[in-house]
């Protein structure tokens, strides 16, 4: 249990650092070189993992578990470039705690799809969340410099519910017996193609290419690292203890964007986040 909760703070650090160097990256580089590099090293990760602990995967391919396991990976596949349209056109601090409240579109989800009756705290903290995100929404619209952060919010609004249902899915699938190794292993494959595409669009269209560096490395690599160790923890201890834990990033992830970021808040901004983010872990917390 002890190696579960270490672990967990580990994944708070790598997405929390892995959030503010993909901003960096995103601001520095091309978008066809960040999707090209994070599809990629994404690809890497996952196949890697695989290779390590179940390596008899690369042997066979298993058309129907690929396509049970196609609605997480191509739901994904459209969050990385949510992820990167949000935190490249918004403000880290305020996108970031909207992408990691994707819980209240899962008790939603619950709602509609399993007929669950959430408790009236559920309902209560999804509606506090919903119009916090509303009130960051309608305070970005009304600044005329900073009219991008709207479409910052309306995207991380659109990789919250991409990560919702790809939770979704994911949870239905290991209800099949089917292995998160599995998962990874497709998701591998499907990553490193789409790494190629990219490339190979980035190269006719004359764009410049960035050969790799740290700070590709560092932009890349601590987000999906974070995803294995907490897939890790999941596996060593109770779910019940690392989604509280790991949820917290966003508290981390907020800091790091004000001090090394430099971007600057304002009272009604920090009063809404503080809400999301209060709001989602006592969400997670109720919903175990």
């Amino acid at each position: 249990m002890l190696l579960s909760i270490i672990l967990s703070l580990l994944v708070v650090l790598l997405w929390s650092y892995g959030d503010i160097n993909y901003t960096k990256l995103s601001l520095k580089l091309e978008k066809m070189n960040v999707y090209f590099y994070q599809y990629f090293i994404k690809s890497i990760i996952y196949l890697f993992v695989t290779f390590i602990f179940n390596i008899s995967l690369f042997k066979t391919f298993n058309i129907t578990h690929f396509l049970i396991f196609s609605p997480v990976i191509f739901c994904d596949l459209a969050a990385s470039i949510a992820i990167y349209y949000a935190v490249s056109r918004g403000k880290l601090s305020i996108v970031s705690p909207i992408m990691a409240s994707y819980p209240i579109i899962t008790i939603f989800l619950g709602i509609i799809l399993l007929h669950e009756k959430p408790s009236y705290l559920s309902i209560l903290l999804s509606m506090i969340i919903t119009v916090s995100i509303i009130v960051l929404s309608t305070i970005s619209s009304n600044d005329n410099k900073k009219k991008n952060y709207k479409r910052g919010i309306l995207y991380a609004i659109v990789y919250m519910f991409l990560i919702a249902f790809s939770t979704y899915f994911e949870k239905d699938i290991y209800n099949n017996n089917l292995t998160i190794y599995e998962l990874y292993y497709y998701k591998g494959l499907v990553y490193l193609l789409t790494s190629f595409f990219f490339l190979i669009t980035l190269l006719i269209s004359k764009k410049k290419f960035h050969k790799l560096n740290k700070d590709i490395i560092r932009g890349s690599i601590l987000i999906p690292t974070g995803n294995v160790f907490y897939s890790l923890a999941i596996s060593l201890g109770d779910i019940i203890y690392i989604a509280p834990i790991t949820s917290m990033y966003s508290i981390l992830t907020n800091y790091l964007s004000v001090n090394i970021l430099k971007e600057k808040l304002s009272i009604t901004e920090r009063i809404a986040i503080s809400l999301i983010i209060l709001s989602t872990i006592l969400l997670i917390i109720i919903s175990l």
